[in-house]
């Protein structure tokens, strides 16, 4: 009994270790794809000095803080607003940034929408280039919706924390340790916020262009075809749609009946008179051939079938 109780520990240990590792790899899948993209978005727009590390860890490295020698300070109370300034000043610039991203958005999910639901009804493309265009087009525009997202993503920040040393400090000592506390996490959210406004720059770079090539596509297509032609072309495809021909048509029925034999229609006006023949003046006359026919007329046969015969 112990023996199988352990059995079907292990089985289901090795069950749960297997999904794990499926959904492990399903998330690393996931998080390198998107990495990648937004990398080479960031490449694209034509940012250059960074690296992939940065991108997944969501944040630049390009600054970092070092701790201020504040043995000379005298006025602490001013040092710690002053650094408290600074900090919040980076929070307003996240916020500000955070609200454009909303907007963007907002405004580029509207436009996938929009596109998606008159494009193939009132703005099919009659040329390939243009559907292959707009077809780009529409992965940019879903590059951009897909950048946003990734500015939404949690990401790592430096918040402020009161530990028990901080507790235990003096009065002027705990003042130098909030001074480089604000600063820290000021430097920490400005190198994320670099990171992120970086974000948006590529994101809006392709809306901008996605909506560009969009609005000319449109327009080009406007301005070159005409309801008359459009109806005209509809036509002409209904009408060779061998399909739908069939499908109007209905299937093919059963061979009908023979029908009965109809009335004898009237007797035709006399026709006109035909061609003088030849003057038989100089033929030659075959009596042979003409006794020949004569006694192999059926008229006169019945003739002389029904004459009545003399007594002998």
């Amino acid at each position: 009994m112990v023996e199988d109780q352990h059995e079907a520990t292990e089985s289901a240990t090795k069950a749960r270790w297997s999904l794990q590792g499926v959904l492990d790899g399903f998330h690393w899948l996931r998080s390198s794809l998107v990495n990648t993209l937004a990398y080479c978005s960031l490449r694209a727009y034509g940012f250059e000095d960074f690296a992939f590390a940065d991108v997944k860890r969501g944040a630049y490295a390009r600054h970092e803080h070092r701790n201020r020698d504040l043995n000379k300070g005298e006025n602490l109370d001013d040092l710690v607003s002053a650094s408290k300034e600074c900090f919040e000043n980076a929070n307003g610039r996240r916020a500000a940034v955070t609200d454009k991203c909303k907007t963007l958005l907002t405004v580029s999910s509207l436009l996938l929408g929009l596109v998606g639901i008159l494009l193939p009804k009132s703005f099919a493309f009659g040329e390939t280039w243009m559907r292959v265009v707009c077809f780009l087009a529409m992965l940019a525009l879903l590059n951009t919706v897909t950048l946003l997202l990734i500015f939404f993503d949690v990401g790592r920040e430096t918040e402020m924390s009161l530990e028990q040393g901080d507790v235990d400090l003096d009065s002027d000592n705990f003042k130098k340790s909030m001074v480089n506390l604000y600063l820290r996490c000021q430097v920490d959210m400005d190198n994320r916020t670099n990171y992120l406004v970086d974000l948006y720059r590529s994101a809006r770079f392709f809306f901008l262009s996605a909506f560009t090539v969009v609005v000319i596509l449109f327009s080009i297509q406007f301005i070159s075809s005409s309801p008359v032609d459009d109806t005209e072309r509809f036509i002409e495809r209904l009408r060779s749609e061998p399909k739908l021909i069939e499908l109007l048509r209905g299937p093919k029925g059963d061979k009908g009946d023979a029908g009965s034999q109809g009335i004898q229609g009237a007797k035709g006006d006399v026709g006109a008179t035909g061609p003088k023949g030849n003057s038989g003046k100089d033929a030659a006359v075959d009596e042979a051939k003409i006794i020949d026919e004569l006694l192999n007329d059926p008229r006169l046969k019945q003739i002389l079938e029904h004459r009545p015969q003399s007594g002998g």
